[in-house]
């Protein structure tokens, strides 16, 4: 197998997926479905990787992506920018929207979205700057449609119980999320960027959300982590398509 679905996108036709580590062609770090070209990997081998998740998603032509920089730039699938970022960034966005191809984000730790609304879909990534900043509710705004059609499938990102943070990032978001956005284990910090962003959904009128279970850090066999392999690792896509 090589991504995980999310059933409330399935019953709407579209081809989506969140990838998993296993089923291609990379070499240790990466082994083996490594999805990214910028992280040392043998770019003929990311190659091979994106043709065989392409192959069994059904998907025929390219997938977009862009330059992700942990911002709240919202761009199209021609990479036009749909929502300017909120605050100075680099070059680049963290949400693709799309009606006619195919749009994905990588991540190995940060929250990807998959959102749906008839034939308008989005692929958003959020670590904790594109949380803070709300980026899923402004790819949301994005699709240009009331926020009751849309469709949101949360995939596999870092868990509550991996993800410690500092006392005064714990602090920013518990005043903004609420309590349950952190949780004290063994008087350390622990940041729960799944409730952040269902939050957030909820927050911009989304009812219709799924969560697509696993933690990218304890799962070893299944997913890459940035935090646990201490940078040297693969990347995964999160993508979708418009029904056809």
């Amino acid at each position: 197998m090589l991504f995980l679905t999310s059933k409330l996108l399935a019953a709407a036709g579209v081809s989506h997926g969140f990838s998993l580590r296993t089923g291609g062609v990379s070499l240790s770090p990466f082994e083996s479905l490594n999805l990214g070209f910028s992280v040392g990997d043998q770019p003929q081998a990311v190659e091979e990787n994106l043709r065989r998740l392409r192959e069994a998603a059904n998907i025929s032509g390219p997938i977009t992506t862009t330059s992700q920089v942990h911002g709240d730039r919202v761009v199209d699938q021609d990479l036009r920018e749909v929502l300017p970022s909120t605050e100075p960034q680099a070059a680049g966005a963290d949400a693709l929207v799309s009606e006619t191809a195919a749009v994905g984000v990588r991540a190995a730790d940060c929250v990807p979205i998959l959102l749906c609304a008839g034939r308008k879909v989005a692929a958003v990534h959020s670590g904790w700057r594109g949380s803070r900043l709300k980026i899923v509710r402004r790819a949301v705004q994005a699709l240009k449609v009331e926020p009751q059609q849309v469709l949101a499938a949360i995939g596999p990102c870092i868990g509550r119980c991996c993800y410690e943070v500092s006392p005064e990032l714990a602090l920013r978001f518990r005043d903004q999320f609420g309590a349950e956005a952190v949780q004290a284990l063994a008087e350390k910090h622990h940041l729960d960027l799944r409730y952040c962003v269902e939050a957030t959904l909820r927050e911009a009128g989304v009812t219709r959300i799924e969560q697509v279970p696993g933690c990218t850090s304890c799962d070893t066999a299944s997913f890459f982590s940035h935090r646990r392999d201490k940078g040297r690792t693969g990347r995964h896509l999160a993508f979708i398509a418009p029904a056809r």
